[in-house]
């Protein structure tokens, strides 16, 4: 299973944690695999191009090791102004993204993503 962990300070989200496989197919075929990729690597490309972040100050990866697992992490700086309301609107459109591949993949007898709310 995917776990995306969606970490905020007060209102703002401040981090993304995604883990994990879905298991819903082999690697390199699982479309929910790359779907969930998509989601998180639009997140940091967004944060890079719209809000002037460094994609090597936000995210870290630790690709798989063949066995279909990635961890992945992208941590938004503290900001001000115009770039911390871009930042913050691409973090919870990406939030909207993630919710909307759970409840579309998801059944009850196969559980492929979950995302959790993390609050400080």
């Amino acid at each position: 299973m995917i776990s995306i962990i969606i970490e905020r300070i007060g209102n703002d989200v401040r981090a993304l944690y995604m883990s994990g496989h879905s298991g819903y197919s082999e690697q390199g075929t699982d479309i929910i695999c790359s779907s969930a990729s998509t989601l998180f690597y639009t997140a940091a490309n967004a944060l890079e191009e719209l809000c002037s972040l460094k994609a090597e100050d936000i995210i870290t990866v630790n690709e798989d090791k063949g066995d279909g697992n990635v961890n992945a992490v992208i941590k938004v700086p503290e900001l001000t102004g115009d770039a911390k309301v871009k930042a913050q609107t691409i973090m919870e459109t990406i939030e909207v993204g993630f919710k909307c591949l759970e409840m579309s993949v998801n059944t009850d007898e196969d559980q492929y993503i979950e995302l959790i709310e993390s609050k400080n």
